[in-house]
């Protein structure tokens, strides 16, 4: 609904005015995890390629494993160290939501194969995503049927049968 021109400091009686005391709305998303893997790191790392084959959205979508935990957003960090990059993790029980970085070498990711980097990054996923989802007592949520589907899916994904399949559109 657009602003209507009111005086300074009033507002049109159809809007709504939120108090400072006042949460908005929290959106519902229907009992689906959201999950979303990003990846802000230099191009030399070349994650885009490397995660190409993972469409987290789609597969964790209808899902529930229970209402503890309603988003979860891995930040794929691979930057030169000399920037001083720390890693975060900070559960919000507020909102149920766990944002998170995986630090991630950067050397070991410049001159090397596609299949190498897959590689890497699916250790790095199922070594530090279920570190940090343990660390934190989440009630009403299944954290242990949400890491086996977590692992078996990343898995299939980076290393199983056809994850190479569009590696020959990438640049080395």
């Amino acid at each position: 609904m657009g602003r209507t021109p009111c005086r300074a400091g009033q507002v049109h009686r159809r809007q709504q005015r939120i108090r400072p005391t006042q949460r908005p709305p929290q959106t519902n998303y229907g009992g689906s995890r959201r999950i979303c893997i990003g990846c802000p790191s230099t191009w030399e790392a070349k994650f885009e390629h490397a995660t190409r084959n993972l469409d987290v959205d789609h597969y964790f979508e209808g899902r529930t494993y229970g209402n503890g935990l309603s988003g979860l957003c891995i930040v794929l960090n691979c930057k030169d160290p000399s920037l001083g990059h720390r890693q975060r993790i900070r559960l919000s029980k507020a909102a149920g939501t766990l944002p998170m970085d995986v630090m991630l070498p950067l050397k070991d990711f410049v001159g090397v194969s596609h299949q190498q980097r897959r590689t890497a990054v699916c250790e790095a996923l199922l070594a530090k995503v279920p570190r940090a989802i343990r660390k934190y007592s989440i009630r009403d949520f299944d954290a242990e049927w949400f890491l086996r589907e977590v692992q078996a899916y990343v898995t299939n994904r980076l290393l199983g049968a056809g994850a190479d399949r569009l590696d020959h559109l990438c640049l080395l």
